[in-house]
């Protein structure tokens, strides 16, 4: 089989992801114990639900985020919280970067229309290297693991899923891509994927 297509996860993958911080930040400007945050914002299904679009724009999503945590977090705030989240790959970057000499690359992250809209300021080397192939699943009115996402970005490639590979950390993810035709990876570490790229007969340099 020849693949043409790799698609990436952000969270996780590009770049690392610790929501503990996220939960410690917040926690610090509002006062609320890390257990409520976590119950008002995730357990209670609205992160889900921003991810798979119920709010139409940037502001929506912050003025709902404050609801749900009973305290007006600015919008710097809110990013400042995210990004002290997150840990930029360099050695992720330059594989992608190989890879795209040889394949059409694609990012596809569940989040919601905030990290969207500044997605340019919270990672701009990614923001940079995947450019308008950079998918957020709150644009397709559902998220990762369902199908239809996967099927959606395929076609917005015009690539057809048998010939896309899709690198997660989470395996129900990469399960979901599996369902289409789409061969998933769940991501472990850089080394690891590039043994498993290679058992692919994918190339990762530039020659």
């Amino acid at each position: 089989m020849r693949f043409t297509t790799i698609i990436f996860d952000f969270d996780g993958v590009l770049s690392a992801y610790d929501r503990s911080v996220r939960l410690a930040g917040i926690s610090r400007i509002t006062g609320l114990d890390d257990d409520t945050i976590l119950d008002r914002v995730w357990g209670s299904g609205f992160e889900d639900a921003a991810d798979s679009g119920t709010y139409p724009d940037d502001a929506s999503y912050l003025s709902a985020f404050n609801d749900h945590i009973g305290y007006q977090l600015s919008r710097d705030e809110w990013i400042a919280n995210r990004a002290a989240a997150m840990q930029h790959r360099p050695d992720m970057h330059d594989l992608a970067t190989a890879l795209s000499k040889h394949y059409k690359l694609a990012m596809l992250t569940n989040n919601g229309p905030l990290a969207k809209a500044v997605f340019g300021r919270l990672a701009p080397e990614t923001a940079k290297l995947f450019d308008d192939r950079a998918f957020f699943s709150c644009d397709f009115g559902t998220k990762k693991p369902d199908v239809k996402i996967f099927e959606q970005v395929a076609r917005l490639l015009g690539s057809d899923p048998a010939q896309c590979i899709f690198i997660d950390d989470q395996q129900r993810h990469c399960d979901g891509a599996g369902k289409t035709g789409m061969t998933g990876i769940q991501f472990t570490s850089v080394d690891d994927l590039k043994d498993r790229l290679t058992h692919l007969g994918i190339k990762l340099g530039c020659a």
